[in-house]
């Protein structure tokens, strides 16, 4: 049975590995004899969704309101 994650560590894990992939500090490495190749990917916006999905978690569970994450614009007239 799998052990229940905690938001907030989760959120600070997924967040330093969103710095590495940002920087370029997070690659993989394959040599074939003299050949090497670099690379990385990684899926940026599936990334931040989590990270964001994983904070409104930790806010929930410390008893704090979720921030705000986008607010609605209104745009029209009024015919008078």
């Amino acid at each position: 049975m799998s052990q229940p994650v905690d938001p907030c560590a989760e959120a600070a894990r997924l967040r330093e590995l969103r710095t590495l992939i940002i920087t370029g500090r997070s690659e993989s490495q394959i040599r074939f004899d003299v050949e090497e190749v670099r690379y990385h990917r990684a899926d940026l916006a599936a990334l931040d969704r989590e990270i964001t999905r994983l904070e409104t978690a930790c806010d929930l569970q410390e008893g704090r309101a979720p921030a705000r994450r986008r607010f609605a614009k209104r745009a029209g007239f009024r015919p008078y």
